[in-house]
């Protein structure tokens, strides 16, 4: 349709979107922009309004502020405070000090340490260590050596 046509339209819809009149209507039907116009304009119509008066909450704070006692400005006697405060820290902190140094032990003297146990001289004959399933170590040994194990295994377990 031509823009004429459609600002029509969008201007019968914003006078009154529910009543509107039958050329304006037949201009709905094959204009697809501006049917979604008039939803749109219905849409926000229905839309709940503000729970808070604009600017609400940008002066809360403010207000707040206002409602709260004044305090006095006591500033000297603050300082005060903390100074002698810093003192009082520092004061047992050093007198701590000082005595800890003062009464601190004799330091341990060096003794001869005992002499070292010798270990082993040869390893045990088995390849594997005690806990170790001997099967589970199979794969690292040569085949001889795994052939060998097998071997002296297979009488062990007839036993039971």
């Amino acid at each position: 349709m031509t823009d004429q046509a459609c600002l029509e339209a969008l201007a019968a819809i914003e006078a009154e979107p529910l009543d509107l009149d039958p050329r304006v209507e037949a201009h709905l039907r094959v204009c697809p922009s501006c049917a979604e116009a008039r939803v749109t304009w219905l849409a926000l119509q229905d839309a709940p309004q503000a729970l808070a008066p604009a600017g609400y909450f940008e002066h809360l704070p403010a207000r707040i502020v206002r409602k709260l006692p004044a305090r006095p400005r006591t500033r000297g006697r603050h300082a005060f405070l903390w100074a002698l405060a810093a003192a009082l820290l520092v004061a047992v902190g050093t007198g701590g000090f000082m005595l800890g140094r003062a009464n601190r032990q004799p330091l341990v003297e060096a003794t001869l340490a005992p002499a070292p146990v010798e270990a082993p001289a040869a390893l045990p004959e088995s390849p594997f260590q005690q806990g170790d399933d001997d099967l589970a170590q199979l794969h690292k040994l040569s085949p001889e050596e795994a052939k060998a194990i097998i071997d002296r295994l297979e009488p062990q377990k007839a036993k039971p």
